[in-house]
């Protein structure tokens, strides 16, 4: 291996190029500045590998597609000396699921048989990438066991070439996160594989471990995360895996294929496979277990985040239109501002002369890109006197759009019926709060704005109907 140490690097001629190949890497101990480049990586969010083909939360029984189709596979089903199973009733993971039970034979050695095959993959990988593997473990001994965790290079066939262990001491009943890391150092590695161990010796046929929480992520160890974003490997070397670049030319993204020659059908492929759909309702909720985000969040929702909406922008001017009526400081629908100024609403509608509005009317919110999901449960929202009644709440994980989203029997899994005053109801400028019933996870939220009436009615009942306005509202996880 040779080295090279530039202070200033400079080529005049048209063809000058510096080559690095794909087993080499750059390194640079300040700011590095590369002007003219025709590529450049594109970085990417921290993510579970091992979520790529297997559960980190169910990995027993893996994850199944609303069709029954495997959407994550098991893992770790079965070992050496060991007995391995889904212990539903362990219920304290600090990350939820159902952990792996390992239920120890008594004899030397046990382990999972999840290496030393291509069954057993996680994740492509080259010689020179970190990678760490980590889990939560704990025993049923108050006064500790040993475990262990692997970590192998494996070649195409999937044998491994060589591997980095270590031994864990003093694994008692409270859950604790361990973790190896190992910078890949064989030519011919293609995949990494993972295992985890009891203790080599010592072991008794009452002993058992529980393993939940299972990432394998590029670099040194990164706080727990279910979701497997983007596999960074795939875009550290253009030449063997494609890129896209910008055309100043012709204005527009240009994608090459891992052949390096322009791939037509870039685009045409199905948003499924990253924004799946959980088994809740018609709008595929996740839940928890499965990897829904359910973290606390006061005011989850703000300005920058995609909507759609129905039948929002009307009141009583003279054509109907909010813009040319007694609106004229126009708030966005989540400006969470309060005011006592009617010139200040987000929300004025409902109102039929003039105006003609359509009964309901909706605003739809992407609040996640996340995979399994946002769980929300509480929306707060300044009220005007004359203000909306009762709502309808709705959630998805399908990709609704302009033409779709107000199909609610098709794309939306109902959560609950809330209720926000309605006409007559007083509290200029004052805050109204409405939990609504929901421990699922998904990207999208709706509102369903159905009358308004004065006292709440049970779905899917609708009381008068009539103008209305309200200020900002925003969304919460309590």
């Amino acid at each position: 291996m040779g080295r090279v140490n530039v202070a200033n690097l400079q080529g005049n001629a048209p063809d000058f190029r510096v080559t690095v190949d794909s087993e080499s890497t750059l390194n640079t101990k300040a700011d590095v500045r590369i002007t003219g480049q025709s590529y450049h990586p594109i970085p990417t969010p921290p993510s579970n590998a091992f979520a790529k083909r297997y559960s980190p939360l169910y990995p027993f029984t893996g994850v199944n597609n609303t069709d029954g189709t495997s959407l994550l596979e098991p893992w770790g089903t079965s070992g050496n000396q060991v007995t391995m199973s889904a212990d539903s009733s362990v219920t304290d993971s600090p990350v939820g699921g159902v952990p792996l039970k390992m239920a120890l034979s008594g004899g030397n050695d046990p382990y999972t048989s999840t290496y030393n095959s291509t069954s057993w993959n996680v994740v492509e990988a080259r010689a020179g990438e970190q990678w760490t593997f980590s889990v939560y473990v704990k025993s049923n001994q108050s006064g500790g066991i040993n475990a262990q965790l692997f970590l192998f290079e494996a070649r195409d066939d999937g044998t491994y070439s060589t591997y980095t262990e270590q031994v864990f001491n003093n694994i008692g009943t409270s859950w604790q996160r361990l973790s190896i890391t190992r910078t890949l150092n064989q030519t011919d590695t293609r995949f990494i594989q993972v295992r985890v161990d009891g203790s080599d010796g010592g072991n008794a046929n009452s002993h058992v471990l529980w393993w939940s929480g299972l990432q394998v992520n590029r670099g040194p160890l990164q706080d727990f995360t279910p979701d497997y974003r983007i596999d960074q490997t795939k875009y550290a070397r253009h030449d063997q895996t494609g890129y896209i670049r910008y055309n100043t030319t012709e204005k527009r993204i240009e994608v090459k294929d891992t052949s390096l020659v322009w791939d037509d059908a870039a685009g045409s492929a199905s948003a499924a496979g990253n924004f799946p759909l959980g088994s809740v309702g018609p709008g595929g909720g996740f839940t928890v277990g499965e990897g829904a985000n359910d973290t606390s969040h006061q005011g989850f929702t703000h300005n920058g985040m995609r909507i759609l909406h129905e039948g929002l922008r009307y009141n009583d001017g003279q054509a109907g239109d909010e813009t040319l009526g007694a609106t004229g400081n126009t708030r966005p629908f989540l400006d969470y501002i309060s005011s006592t100024s009617g010139s200040d609403f987000a929300f004025h509608t409902g109102h039929t002369n003039p105006g003609n509005v359509s009964w309901p009317q909706y605003l739809a919110v992407n609040v996640s890109e996340r995979r399994y999901g946002q769980v929300l449960n509480r929306i707060r929202w300044y009220k005007h006197a004359n203000a909306i009644g009762n709502c309808n709440i709705w959630g998805t994980n399908r990709e609704v759009d302009r033409n779709n989203f107000t199909d609610t029997a098709t794309n939306w899994t109902f959560l609950d019926r809330v209720h926000f005053g309605g006409q007559g109801s007083g509290s200029e400028g004052g805050q109204r709060s409405q939990n609504f019933s929901n421990t699922n996870g998904y990207r999208w939220y709706m509102i369903e704005m159905v009358d308004i009436n004065s006292s709440a009615l049970a779905y899917p009942n609708v009381g008068s109907r009539g103008g209305w306005a309200m200020y900002g509202v925003t969304f919460d996880n309590t």
